[in-house]
């Protein structure tokens, strides 16, 4: 047994010595998986993580939205770092970015301390993403590297889907301090695995970055961030801050696209959009994005917050999910290194509908058992989403065009998982206050019937009446904007099915290319 393990191991391995193989790809594989886990584990977290801190709910979107968005930005100087640094020291000192970020997590009592933890955290996170498979690759086989792709896509899609259910259940068994607990011998164990099996590598050709531009686009995207962010406690539009706010991101914005255009390497490549089939990836992977994570954590902290719920009966109810998103997404893999991708990205688009329409059906009470369908819909429809986006945004592209869209599109998808939160959050809010306002109307503004069902219940049942029936009115009118948020978001990913058949088969496709491509679709996969 042992000696047929060993030659598999050499047939797929770029070295003689299997000992040094799989110490680097399981260095690699936990430091990505950790990564990823990060995001997905601590959304059930959020509402004991913001009362400990002692803020309001309303801050606590923002330690997971401002994580996603510094995930996206820091892949983008990956290739600079790789030239200048190399991918073992690069890899390196992320590694010990986020150590140090969850060590603060970890002991802090303070929000803003946290806050720019899980900043830099995403930060590190996303620049070691590009650098951990340029090591992975090189440990295989040019004929092999399906082999590390397929196991690399596992590792990226396993810890988003499983993060909820398994961060549910650190937070109501161990509390939520452990999640960055457990971050600290694993980071350990990661760096130690590449600082001691990875060989430095040679000094490189220096390449130039777009530092200006980097830096114009990390303010233009921070700004629109916080503007959504800040809007629902500032009342938006009413508020002269937020309208301050706009006009800065607005901006910032434009002087940032008028830098971009004047440069020749750009830090973001915007004549991307001159490729048709990338323009259909754009808007599809943004808007998947920002309508799945958007719905994903206002299920996960609003149930706790609306419907008493736990973390880990939320984890329970999302754990169909976390099983069959990585075997849906090893299917994808399978299938997009073979076949058209337009197929895949209906058929997951259509899927993620169904478990939307499925979720908008809902009414109170509701246990966590009779929920637990939808998200098996949402777990097959995952697996494929963003990969059949990535593809057809890579599609027709070659050489480094293919990095610069990849870049591109993962900026895409973070931004659109950061934007997502607050601003499903935001229309959530809206529909909740309309619903309450009309449960409690009766024909105009005649309150008489609500002030005779409050001096029926207090002189029954010696209760607080008023606060009693305000309390049942806003939990059905949640559920209520519930249904209808749900609602909503099955109809744009049914759009969205319909809209990547707008994507145009390339001229000439090669085996080649379909490999290379594939290898750089996994940087855009969450």
């Amino acid at each position: 047994m042992l000696r047929f393990l060993r030659r598999q191991l050499q047939a797929v391995s770029a070295h003689a010595a299997p000992g040094r193989f799989l110490a680097v790809n399981l260095a690699i594989g936990l430091g990505h998986f950790l990564v990823l886990f990060n995001g997905g584990a601590y959304l059930p977290m959020i509402p004991r993580v913001i009362a400990a801190l002692g803020r309001n709910p309303l801050y606590g979107s923002w330690t997971q939205d401002l994580y996603f968005l510094a995930l996206g930005l820091g892949l983008l100087p990956g290739r600079w770092v790789s030239q200048r640094f190399g991918d073992r020291n690069g890899l390196l000192f992320c590694l010990t970015a986020i150590f140090l970020a969850s060590l603060v997590n970890t002991t802090t009592g303070d929000y803003i301390p946290f806050l720019l933890a899980r900043i830099v955290a995403g930060a590190a996170g996303g620049l070691s993403i590009p650098l951990s498979l340029n090591i992975l690759l090189r440990h295989y086989h040019a004929d092999r590297r399906d082999h590390g792709l397929f196991l690399w896509g596992l590792a990226a899609i396993t810890p988003f889907a499983l993060g909820p259910f398994l961060g549910g259940w650190i937070e109501d068994a161990w509390g939520w301090r452990y999640l960055f607990i457990l971050n600290l011998p694993i980071l350990l164990l990661s760096f130690l695995g590449v600082w001691l099996w990875e060989p430095a590598e040679p000094r490189r050709e220096r390449v130039s970055m777009d530092w200006p531009g980097y830096v114009l686009l990390a303010l233009s995207l921070l700004s629109l961030e916080m503007l959504c962010n800040l809007g629902s406690i500032d009342d938006w539009w009413r508020s002269g801050e937020i309208r301050l706010l706009f006009t800065l991101a607005l901006i910032l914005g434009v002087t940032t696209v008028w830098w971009l255009r004047r440069q020749s390497l750009p830090a973001l490549d915007l004549g991307c959009f001159r490729h048709g089939n990338f323009r259909v990836a754009a808007v599809g992977i943004f808007l998947t994005a920002v309508v799945f994570q958007g719905t994903l954590a206002l299920l996960i902290v609003q149930y706790q917050l609306s419907f008493g719920y736990s973390a880990r009966a939320i984890g329970k109810i999302l754990l169909s999910m976390a099983i069959l998103a990585p075997l849906s997404a090893g299917f994808s893999h399978w299938y997009l290194g073979r076949h058209d991708p337009r197929p895949l990205a209906v058929a997951s688009m259509l899927l993620l509908a169904g478990g939307a329409y499925w979720l908008s059906g809902y009414d109170l009470p509701v246990s966590p058992e009779s929920i637990t369908e939808p998200p098996m819909l949402v777990g097959l429809g995952l697996g494929g989403a963003f990969a059949a986006w990535a593809r057809i945004g890579l599609w027709g592209l070659s050489g480094p065009a293919e990095q610069r869209a990849a870049g591109f599109l993962n900026l895409l998808r973070s931004s659109g998982q950061a934007l997502g939160i607050p601003l499903v959050a935001a229309f959530w809010e809206r529909r909740l206050d309309l619903h309450r306002h009309f449960l409690v109307e009766l024909q105009g503004n005649d309150l008489a019937s609500w002030e005779a069902a409050q001096r029926h219940l207090a002189a029954r049942y010696s209760v607080d009446a008023s606060g009693l029936l305000a309390a049942s009115i806003r939990q059905h009118a949640a559920m209520l904007a519930f249904n209808e948020v749900f609602y909503l978001a099955a109809w744009i990913f049914f759009a969205l099915a319909l809209w990547s058949l707008w994507a145009r088969t390339p001229l000439t496709t090669n085996p080649e290319s379909v490999a290379e491509q594939t290898a750089i679709a996994e940087l855009v996969e969450p």
